[in-house]
């Protein structure tokens, strides 16, 4: 009975240690939008994450159980304690967000925790499967999220079904269909603000922009009155464009953007040129395609698809010109495809985000919107948060939140804006760029070349991130004694705070999620 009980005792306490170390792995998984590949190369540069060498000290106790059970059970019971104990706790930045699909593994983790408590029950030598879980724990998710596969598929078809039928009864519905390396979000916010100065509009949350998330958003949100749907798609492999845009058939497919983001899952710039063009493939005969020709990467492609261009050259059917740039917002002229100029001003910051209104007021007038329409919307216009969105502080403090995501333009644009701050003192807080592959030293060392003549003091956040960065800085002799490289961005604040003061700017760059940390 006593080796009962303490067969018993030692299995929940190696379920509660692989529990956490399985949580902490679907976060990841999570974060990763459930793609296996993405995972495992996740775990490929964490190993000190995902493999412990302590764990393997279960091995120990498992020895001496067969030798002497009740020895050995104790032996391990207190390995386990010590393990649970002392075990890595980590601080989520963006929390687990316990949905359905999460809810179903976990459920199948107990399933087969199940299993192996039976098993170990009848033969005790099955400790040994234990132990290879423990040791496993984050490849175990990876076999949960097979074996659930099925079953997840099933779920999704029958939600995809339910959006595409709720499509098919809105005839009349326009969907405007928007991609990009970057720029996604904000030209979708963009477009939609314009265009609700005539149109009922339903646009994509947030930074909803797979195919799920497009899905929830019709299934939940779109309502018989609205007339147009604006779409933001997002993709890292080749072919996720197109099934979007069977998803929802877009009309008019803007490309804000092609760039090297993402480039580490789609392996070439080349297959990322064709998968945003899978939009304006995939559009109809009457349909139109929207692109920005201030992007060369888009200059450079073909279609024969009716297409309008915008952004700041001449060249282009709607471009911005007279172009007068602040810390605070622009002031600039759009000139239209039929000749008419249109003066606006935008509290929105950053050259990236003139070109954006440009291709927005291009859709607007193709759609009707008169001049009076477009400027008022334009006027409503505010910063996307965490996207250059400029906060002050009692103290006088001004932070630029760009902390969302990072690209190269943007990062870019980002350090201009911080250094059109003269006269303050120029802090730029950032863990760089990722998703660049093998391009990612490359941009990021360009990236701290960009930043030397725009910032007084440079913040890195993670040691393995900041080396390019620091490079990049040190090539452009910036001053050694002001850059700082935290471990994480708890340090990086307590940096911040310290050279802070009333006459301070803050350029927040990039906020990495816990799975590039």
């Amino acid at each position: 009975m006593t080796n009962y009980i303490l067969l018993e005792i030692l299995l929940v306490l190696l379920c509660i240690y692989v529990h956490t170390k399985v949580r902490n792995g679907v976060h990841m998984l999570q974060l990763e939008y459930y793609k296996n590949d993405r995972y495992c190369n996740w775990i490929r540069k964490n190993k000190k994450i995902a493999f412990s060498l302590r764990d393997i000290l279960m091995f120990v106790g498992t020895i001496v159980i067969l030798i002497n059970l009740r020895v050995g059970l104790i032996i391990s019971i207190l390995i386990a304690l010590l393990l649970l104990l002392s075990r890595n706790i980590f601080k989520e930045k963006k929390p687990l967000v316990i949905t359905g699909r999460v809810k179903r593994i976990f459920f199948t983790e107990i399933l087969i925790f199940i299993i192996l408590a039976i098993l170990a029950n009848i033969y005790v030598e099955c400790i040994l499967l234990m132990n290879i879980v423990v040791i496993l724990a984050y490849y175990l998710v990876i076999a949960i999220n097979i074996i659930n596969l099925p079953i997840e598929k099933l779920i999704q078809k029958k939600f995809v079904i339910k959006a595409k039928n709720k499509l098919k009864q809105m005839r009349n519905l326009k969907v405007i269909g928007i991609t990009g390396s970057y720029g996604k979000t904000s030209t979708k916010y963009i477009v939609s603000t314009i265009l609700n100065q005539k149109f009922n509009v339903l646009k994509t949350p947030a930074s909803y922009n797979t195919k799920m998330g497009i899905v929830r958003t019709i299934n939940e949100n779109l309502k018989p009155t609205d007339q147009v749907f604006v779409c933001e798609m997002g993709a890292d492999q080749v072919g996720e464009i197109k099934e979007l845009c069977n998803l929802v058939h877009p009309t008019i497919g803007m490309v804000t953007s092609i760039g090297p983001q993402h480039l580490e899952t789609f392996g070439s710039l080349e297959n990322i040129k064709k998968t945003k063009f899978e939009l304006v493939d995939a559009l109809p005969e009457e349909g139109m395609a929207i692109l920005n020709y201030n992007d060369e990467n888009i200059k450079s492609m073909t279609t024969s698809k009716h297409k309008i261009t915008y952004g700041t050259e001449s060249s282009c059917n709607y471009y911005a010109k007279d172009i007068h740039i602040t810390e605070f917002g622009s002031q600039f002229t759009i000139h239209t495809k039929e000749g008419s100029e249109l003066e606006v001003s935008t509290r929105l910051l950053g050259e990236h985000n003139i070109i954006n209104i440009v291709g927005a007021v291009a859709i607007a007038k193709e759609l009707g919107l008169t001049d009076k329409e477009i400027q008022i919307g334009i006027k409503l216009l505010k910063p996307v948060e965490h996207r250059l969105e400029l906060k002050q502080y009692p103290n006088g403090t001004i932070i630029i939140d760009d902390a969302y995501n990072s690209n190269t333009k943007g990062a870019k644009m980002a350090v201009e804006v911080l250094g059109r701050f003269t006269g303050r003192t120029r802090i730029l807080v950032t863990p760089g760029i990722v998703e660049l592959g093998d391009k990612s030293y490359e941009y990021n060392k360009n990236f701290g070349k960009q930043a030397a003549s725009n910032c007084d003091y440079a913040i890195l956040v993670g040691e393995k991130q900041a080396k390019p960065i620091w490079d990049g800085l040190k090539e452009e002799n910036f001053d050694s004694d002001k850059i700082f490289i935290a471990n994480n961005f708890e340090q990086a604040m307590k940096k911040m705070r310290e050279l802070m003061d009333g006459n301070t700017v803050i350029l927040l760059e990039n906020d990495l999620s816990d799975n590039y940390l």
